[in-house]
């Protein structure tokens, strides 16, 4: 029953989006995907990792430091769109280690003092580039 129900809201919200132009923004060069898709004033952003050399070494505060690094870097994004943190409607975070909730949200929080998006959290055994945390997100331009 809940997949029939989520079948026909999917429907219902891609009804309207089928005739707009999709537009790519930031393709990954020389890999299969793109930082974000448009269409209409639909954004569906591609999963950023804040992994470098230096989140890496670390052993303490490693997953904020990855969540903030994100979260900074799709600032970056949406102010290059035109939108900011208040135009997201949903986002999905995923953490290898689900101890982990804490730092992530703590910092995660920083990003939407007002009226935080739909979210969900998923842990899961192993990210790219031996990331701590990934999200994606999904914004509607007003």
């Amino acid at each position: 029953m809940r997949s029939v129900l989520l079948l026909a809201l999917l429907g219902l919200l891609a009804a309207p989006l089928a005739g707009q132009e999709r537009v790519a923004h930031r393709p990954a060069e020389g890999r299969p995907y793109s930082a974000a898709v448009q269409v209409g004033n639909m954004f569906w952003f591609a999963g950023k990792v804040g992994a470098t050399d230096e989140t890496r070494s670390m052993t303490q505060g490693r997953t904020a430091a990855e969540t903030r690094n994100v979260m900074e870097s799709f600032g970056e994004l949406l102010q290059e769109l035109g939108m900011d943190f208040d135009d997201i409607v949903q986002g999905t975070v995923y953490l290898t280690d689900v101890e982990d909730y804490e730092a992530m949200n703590a910092v995660y929080g920083e990003f939407f003092p007002a009226a935080a998006p739909a979210r969900e959290t998923v842990a899961v055994s192993a990210l790219v580039g031996g990331a701590m945390v990934e999200i994606s997100f999904i914004a509607v331009r007003n």
